[in-house]
């Protein structure tokens, strides 16, 4: 079986970094399928890979234990779980339907300033593609999220969609064509808080969210999605 790749050091942790880079990165790694399915690893190896000490990888592996992703074992060894695709297609399909409801729920409340604030995100979006910051389009279609958060006002939705956007971790450095997904959703969702209608919202997250499923799972899984959970 061959070495874990090593991560190179400009984007290292340091070993000041909390607990949650470092369960963000392994759990960017299971989903990408660096780490695979069955896949044995160790604390150590773990934390000589990504610069930290043992104790923020252990809690990090920890917390992926009890999102299902990783099976804990003896000798502070853990194994990526077999149940890993599906267990990503389930979370995929309720981010779906949470966030086009929240679509749904904010188109209900637009209004110019919303709108206003939409089409500047899409600008800036666009503007950390021309740059290949993957950093500024990260923050851009984040700031997408939260306008329709703060429109929607629904926190209680809201709380459980933050749940499942840790599971869509940012490829837009380093995946061609994953932006274009991004791209199309802030110029759909402008279109139809302009001259839409609530559905036209709704499905254009949607879609937005099938896009980005199916892009992850064909590029690092090899299949297809379904419309729904597995069964």
């Amino acid at each position: 079986m061959p070495p874990l790749r090593n991560v190179p050091h400009s984007v290292r942790l340091q070993h000041s970094s909390k607990a949650d880079q470092v369960a963000d990165t392994l759990r960017r790694m299971v989903l990408s399928r660096e780490l695979e399915p069955g896949r044995r690893v160790t604390q150590a190896e773990l934390a000589d890979m990504l610069g930290v000490s043992t104790m923020p990888v252990r809690e990090a592996l920890l917390r992926l234990v009890a999102e299902g992703f990783v099976d804990a074992l003896t000798s502070r060894s853990f194994t990526v779980a077999d149940s890993t695709r599906e267990r990503i297609q389930d979370i995929y399909w309720t981010h779906g339907m949470l966030i086009s409801e929240m679509t749904a729920r904010a188109w209900d409340q637009r209004d110019e300033s919303l709108l206003t604030t939409l089409k500047v995100l899409h600008s800036d979006f666009l503007v950390g593609l021309r740059r290949r910051s993957g950093e500024q389009m990260l923050e851009a279609n984040l700031a997408v999220y939260n306008a329709l958060e703060t429109a929607a006002r629904s926190p209680g939705l809201a709380f459980m969609l933050r749940t499942t956007l840790r599971y869509f971790p940012d490829f837009s450095a380093s995946v061609p064509g994953y932006t274009d997904i991004g791209t199309n959703w802030h110029a759909g969702l402008i279109d139809e808080f302009t001259n839409g209608t609530r559905e036209g919202a709704r499905q254009v997250t949607m879609d937005a969210v099938r896009a980005a499923t199916d892009f992850v799972m064909r590029s690092f899984w090899g299949f297809d999605v379904v419309s729904g959970p597995p069964a």
